[in-house]
């Protein structure tokens, strides 16, 4: 029995140690708020107001109110999502050598995706499916009735659940109602692509201070563009 209870506690060592390991190394920075927005903390259960520079971790939940939004960018690639009003989203990212695999767990709401000189893995899940992309450009919409809108914007995604995988082109909706279901795949329609919060005028640069998971200070430079 004290070899059994040894074992177990020498597990429960590890599972922590790669928890507050994957905690310490950062995972995205928030470029951009617009009204109330709100980070929920998977190391503590806090929950911060985001704000510009605010560095995410993996497990982190970023929750949009009405007449709100959010822009964030991984920092590995630069990839960036934004997050429409009334949204909710868990961001996960497992970090190898210089690139993050990175998967967005959505729960509701409207977000828009654009990868550039993708590094690692970037998926989307959702309640219904998953979307695996590269190099693209695409909205997610996941409506509070249990279906969920890919829009295709540039390049090819691809989606799959229990049913199968299929690909999402450029100008092309694919709605899912069921993980056990293939999607509907049709046109874009007119009038169905959100409306983004566009940004303009000259590139700027952020410079954002951290310690990474063997406590050395380090410092992460992110180029953005400002309304």
């Amino acid at each position: 029995m004290k070899i059994f209870n040894s074992i177990l506690v020498g597990i429960f060592l590890v599972a922590i140690f790669v928890l507050q390991t994957q905690a310490a190394d950062p995972i995205a920075v928030i470029i951009k708020t617009k009204g109330k927005v709100n980070v929920y903390r998977a190391a503590n259960n806090k929950v911060v107001a985001a704000s510009k520079g605010l560095v995410l971790y993996h497990g982190d939940k970023v929750r949009t109110l009405t007449a709100s939004f959010c822009a964030l960018k991984f920092i590995d690639d630069k990839s960036l999502l934004r997050i429409k009003e009334k949204s909710s989203c868990v961001i996960e990212g497992q970090r190898k050598e210089d690139h993050i695999n990175k998967n967005i767990v959505v729960e509701i709401g409207s977000f828009f995706a654009s990868l550039f000189k993708q590094k690692g893995t970037f998926k989307v899940t959702t309640p219904t499916s998953v979307a695996s992309v590269k190099g693209t450009k695409f909205w997610i919409i996941q409506l509070g009735d249990g279906r969920t809108f890919y829009i295709g914007i540039e390049g090819l995604v691809d989606l799959s659940n229990k049913a199968g995988r299929v690909l999402l082109r450029s100008g092309q909706t694919a709605i899912f109602t069921s993980r056990n279901e293939l999607p509907e795949i049709r046109l874009t329609q007119p009038g169905e692509i959100p409306k983004t919060e566009e940004e303009q005028g000259g590139n700027k640069l952020m410079e954002i201070e951290f310690r990474d998971s063997e406590g050395r200070t380090r410092k992460l430079q992110i180029e953005y563009k400002e309304k």
